[in-house]
């Protein structure tokens, strides 16, 4: 049935089907202080959702050295397979969007987080199966996520992608994938920071998203 559909919506994870909530500032905080850094208000730290672990780290210390950012993200990781998985939640409405739009079109994940963590995640909230794939970063490897959107199209041959995300790296990477893009201020990113970016669409909550995806062409 699924080899049927010809649509294709690629999803962000983070801010856009998944809310972290407390759970990656708390476990960027945790890295901190294993570290020995003065730890930073959770609300000022969840600016950085969506950012990479590199980024962030680099961005709140002003430490470039890759030992010590390394050390870090093992910090950052050790935390949240062990308690940050259990603090995500979903947004309201979003299981009867994608179980609605799983229904005409195929669903992907295209994250910068590990593979093996978005897998975590949704099995953890119990919607990893109406996905048909989740494509995320390597551990050892980190990929942009405009390498990890390209992988999908590629892998998945997608004639006419579709990528849905918080923030404007988001957009930007929908961009240089040519991909049509939904940015969704629901999330992390402001309606602002995406129309700035060159949103194709926007949708202020998962019911407009909703909308926009069963309604498209």
């Amino acid at each position: 049935m699924n080899n049927q559909k010809s649509k294709a919506y690629i999803f962000d994870l983070d801010g856009t089907v998944v809310n972290p909530g407390t759970a990656i500032p708390r476990c960027i905080n945790y890295a901190l202080k294993q570290q020995g850094e003065k730890t930073v208000p959770i609300e000022r730290l969840k600016r950085y959702i969506g950012y990479s672990l590199e980024e962030i780290f680099i961005t709140v210390t002003g430490r470039k050295d890759k030992r010590f950012v390394k050390k870090c993200i093992d910090s950052y990781r050790e935390r949240f397979h062990k308690e940050g998985i259990a603090e995500h939640r979903l947004y309201p409405g979003i299981v009867g969007l994608l179980d609605a739009v799983s229904k005409e079109a195929k669903l992907y994940v295209a994250s910068n987080k590990p593979t093996a963590s978005c897998e975590m995640v949704l099995d953890h909230l119990g919607i990893r199966g109406l996905f048909t794939k989740i494509y995320g970063s390597a551990l050892k490897k980190p990929l942009l996520k405009q390498e990890v959107l390209q992988q999908v199209i590629k892998d998945e041959k997608i004639m006419e992608p579709v990528f849905i995300g918080d923030r404007a790296s988001d957009i930007d990477a929908a961009k240089k994938c040519q991909c049509t893009s939904i940015g969704v201020s629901y999330g992390y990113g402001t309606r602002e920071e995406l129309r700035n970016a060159g949103a194709d669409r926007l949708a202020e909550t998962v019911g407009e998203l909703r909308q926009c995806l069963l309604t498209n062409p």
